[in-house]
């Protein structure tokens, strides 16, 4: 180049190979290939004029083979599937139809796979862990509980023309599947993921709300983007929908639809019923529609230990202890604790135990053992009507040995 004003436009694979395998590591290399090429024409050929092509093609694949990537393509068909299948794609287009068509054809192949993966987002049903305000997938959290007559769903994805129809029609069949098995009152749309809508997108949200509402089914919207936001006031979704139908969180939208649910059954509101835009956020929560007297053990919170919830609306004294005393009745060791204030009295726990000798997290026998012992404890907190005086335990539940145990380190 320097010295010609000019640089190669193209270079030779195999060659390329056998340089990267020699060792070379700068284009100096490039330069004493060229002399020993030079002096092969000129003083060599004669040597190789008996030789085969064969060989000469032998030592060419020789070279190449090395730089065929088939462990990557091995761990492509591990990983994903379309990823492999991208891989080999373009493998046998360059292969057979030159480089440019067949990576051309690789990345519309991309592309059809990426409006085919965007089209249809993930619609997560969700589901409360007992004890607590935490809502999580029902498929990764192996033990929940659902708000009776409301459903939760998270939207997987931004919402534009192309999948939003999609995205409807899944609600739909969801609240239908469930109209025998837990009817439906309230739809909460959780939209974490949801970037970014369209005008379609927009027009579709409506509808949802829109024919819901004929159902007799409200729709709640809680953790909504800023970008979201905007564009629904571009739209006048919020006025139209209702400003207090949009919350900061899940648990927010629930206790809000819990409230709303108790005051129409109660007939605390005017025709509440058939009132779309009614505000209900000063009706007081009935304690049977609150969080509070239960409990939630999940394997699935932290990847050391087993998670223990529990919830009391009222002062239960010596509760801690009697907890603890469950514990060691089921050879369960508590690794840490924390006690919360809840409403005016009660009081939320979290535990993380495990088991000592095994130094991991419960298994699935250990946590039903577990599980069978608290119940019994809140069932006993539950009957208790003096909230001054201890839970009456049933004598299979704490020995007398066990209610001594030394509560100290909580």
């Amino acid at each position: 180049g320097a010295a010609f004003s000019c640089y190669p436009v193209t270079g030779s694979f195999s060659r390329s190979a056998v340089n990267n395998q020699t060792g070379a590591v700068s284009q100096l290399s490039g330069l004493i290939t060229s002399i020993i090429m030079l002096l092969t024409l000129l003083l060599l050929t004669p040597l190789f004029y008996y030789l085969p092509k064969f060989a000469l093609a032998a030592i060419v694949i020789n070279s190449v083979i090395p730089l065929v990537a088939y462990q990557e393509a091995r761990r492509l068909f591990n990983v994903k599937k379309t990823d492999f299948l991208l891989w080999l794609t373009a493998f046998l287009g360059t292969l057979f139809l030159g480089v440019l068509l067949g990576i051309a054809i690789a990345v519309g192949l991309s592309l059809v796979i990426v409006i085919s993966e965007s089209v249809r987002p993930q619609i997560v049903v969700l589901w409360r862990i007992p004890g607590t305000s935490i809502y999580r997938n029902m498929k990764q959290e192996t033990n929940g509980a659902f708000v009776p007559n409301i459903f939760i769903v998270r939207i997987g994805s931004s919402l534009y023309f192309a999948n939003a129809s999609f995205v409807k029609d899944t609600l739909i069949t969801h609240v239908n599947d469930l109209k025998n098995v837990n009817p439906i009152e309230y739809v909460v749309l959780e939209m974490t993921a949801v970037v970014s809508i369209d005008s379609t997108a927009a027009h579709v949200i409506h509808d949802i709300v829109m024919e819901f509402r004929e159902r007799g089914i409200k729709v709640a919207f809680a953790m909504v983007g800023k970008r979201v936001e905007a564009t629904m006031d571009k739209a006048k979704l919020r006025e139209e929908i209702g400003e207090h139908w949009f919350f900061h969180t899940v648990d927010d939208a629930v206790q809000y639809c819990v409230r709303r649910q108790h005051a129409v059954r109660q007939h605390k509101m005017e025709d509440a019923a058939h009132t779309n835009d009614m505000d209900v956020s000063n009706a007081k929560m009935p304690e049977s529609a609150a969080v509070g007297d239960e409990f939630g053990i999940s394997n699935d919170m932290n990847p050391s230990a087993t998670c223990v919830f529990m919830s009391f609306r009222g002062r239960v004294p010596n509760i801690t202890g009697n907890v603890v005393a469950c514990f060691q009745w089921c050879g369960v060791v508590m690794l840490r604790a924390q006690v919360d204030p809840f409403g005016d009295a009660g009081s939320k726990h979290t535990y993380w135990v495990g088991n000592l000798a095994a130094n991991k997290k419960l298994n699935e026998d250990e946590v039903e053992t577990l599980r069978g012992k608290l119940e019994e404890l809140m069932k006993s907190v539950t009957a208790t009507e003096d909230q001054n005086s201890p839970p009456a335990f049933l004598p299979s539940l704490v020995s007398d040995e066990q209610r001594k145990v030394d509560t100290s380190a909580i």
